[in-house]
């Protein structure tokens, strides 16, 4: 019987297999970083969603109580479970940490250390725009 050795890939083949390697790996790098992204914009959302439904019902547990509509001045004391990273030092200076600033800002930086915050109205109980900082 004769023995093979010609067995295995060519130098051709698998520079042809790293070349196709490289390509797929261009595109989907990026679109995970827009995944991430968006994932944590949508966390950040129902964060926000719960502190407005906790701030609603403290309202109107205010209204049973005292026949006069008021809004808590921190939101996140009236939540049941508080998110993951919040802290009540007020400095943002963790990756997915939440703050509640003295000036009545709702903040949380993100993993990619950028920071974002929503003004609270106390007054109102009603939550500003995000504002990038």
């Amino acid at each position: 019987m004769k023995k093979l050795f010609n067995e295995g890939f060519t130098l051709i083949e698998l520079v042809i297999i790293m070349v196709v390697l490289g390509i797929l790996a261009a595109v989907a790098v990026p679109r995970m970083g827009n995944t991430i992204a968006s994932s944590e914009e949508a966390a950040e959302n129902t964060v926000l969603a719960s502190l407005r439904t906790a701030v609603e019902v403290y309202a109107m547990d205010q209204v049973v109580k005292n026949s006069n509509k008021s809004y808590p001045y921190n939101p996140f004391d009236e939540l049941d479970k508080l998110p993951e990273g919040y802290t009540n030092d007020g400095y943002l200076d963790a990756d997915g940490e939440w703050i509640f600033t003295s000036d009545n800002y709702i903040a949380h930086q993100r993993n990619d250390n950028t920071r974002h915050k929503w003004y609270y109205d106390v007054s109102t109980g009603l939550f500003g725009a995000r504002v990038d900082y």
